[in-house]
């Protein structure tokens, strides 16, 4: 099996959604600063300047736009769109402090709820992950699933932090899945990846660390994290869900989404070991441990894309060369482990440094 790419005609729409997504930032520049849809710089956000949030509600307009001539032939993603539509709007109230942190969980759990009992998009199966048999999840497949949807949507929403790491992130993931999508012969899944890839391009014009965004720099902010999550974990469930025997094995995606899970892995068990809820905010997130370890807003962005790319394209490989589900799932524990003692155990090492009196140069950096 063999990966090609999507048709022309997919390019031409992501085109389109990239423009649009670029003109609605541009137009709603001075409108946020005037709804207050904008973040102010100040406690944990190192910004100097207040930055709009209109990232978030440019991709799902350019990506919504795009698709409007294909929206006919796309029936049966009607809860896909309804959840995009229902966390874009509840991102968007977030983002302008009309929201509780109970009901964002809850519009979560919602359109969880649209993919797993209104679009029929659940984990029955996780593959022969143990090397006896399939694992058949039976009753516990939509609960399963609804928890995964949410760890994925929180996820990506967790690497909002640094210019252009959660949209490269995104993109990246999305343009795996495309070609998955159509490897496979799912079209209509890899023109909504595709499209929406487009869409995240003409976002990270705007927010990528670089000198042509001028001063338009721009903030996913919760409406766009949120969707793209959804987006996310919607197509990561449905591409390894086929009855055919096209279907990507589920252990793939734990490596195409490698970076974004192992890191939420890793905060979650240190919040957890710290007496602290797991949603609550902190910087001890990846980027946040190799920017103070000297690296810098554009090699921490290129080294972490970098790393997703790098393990997106083993996982694939592993698929392609027709690797055991077993093997796939355990070599990547054993990655999630070294990073895991990587990016966790230091902080212990760190601290303990700093109460015998030695120079402490991570809290030096921070």
């Amino acid at each position: 099996m063999n990966i090609s790419l999507p048709p022309s005609t997919y390019l031409a729409q992501a085109a389109v959604a990239a423009f649009i997504c670029a003109l609605v930032i541009l137009m709603l520049r001075r409108p946020a600063e005037r709804w207050g849809l904008v973040d102010h710089p100040g406690g944990r956000k190192r910004h100097g300047a207040p930055v709009p949030l209109t990232g978030g509600l440019a991709v799902v307009a350019g990506f919504a736009l795009a698709l409007t001539w294909s929206f006919a032939a796309l029936g049966q993603y009607a809860a896909l769109f309804a959840g995009i539509a229902l966390l874009a709007v509840t991102g968007l109230l977030d983002d302008l402090g009309e929201v509780s942190a109970t009901s964002k969980m809850l519009a979560q759990v919602l359109a969880a709820v649209f993919m797993t009992s209104w679009g029929s998009n659940y984990l029955t199966g996780l593959g022969d992950l143990f090397g006896t048999s399939p694992i058949d999840l039976r009753d516990w497949a939509i609960p399963f699933t609804v928890f995964a949807a949410i760890a994925v949507i929180n996820s990506v929403n967790m690497f909002d932090g640094l210019d252009g790491l959660a949209g490269s992130l995104v993109l990246v993931i999305l343009l795996f899945f495309s070609g998955f999508a159509w490897t496979i012969g799912d079209a209509h899944a890899s023109k909504i990846l595709v499209v929406l890839s487009g869409a995240m391009v003409g976002f990270l014009f705007f927010n990528l660390p670089w000198p042509l965004r001028g001063r338009h720099r721009t903030f996913l902010g919760d409406a766009g994290s949120m969707a793209a999550g959804f987006v996310v974990a919607w197509f990561a469930v449905s591409l390894t869900q086929r009855a055919d025997l096209n279907a990507v094995p589920p252990a793939v995606m734990l490596w195409v989404l490698g970076i974004v899970l192992m890191d939420v892995f890793t905060v979650t068990v240190r919040r957890l070991a710290r007496r602290r809820s797991p949603m609550a905010p902190d910087r001890d997130h990846v980027h946040h441990v190799l920017l103070r370890r000297g690296l810098g807003p554009r090699r921490t962005l290129l080294v972490l894309v970098g790393a997703n790319i790098v393990l997106g394209l083993v996982g694939t490989a592993l698929w392609q060369y027709g690797v055991p589900d077993w093997w796939i799932f355990w070599s990547f524990l054993a990655v999630c482990a070294a990073y895991f003692a990587a990016f966790f155990m230091p902080l212990r090492y760190y601290r303990l440094r700093s109460r015998i009196g030695a120079p402490d140069e991570y809290e030096r950096d921070s």
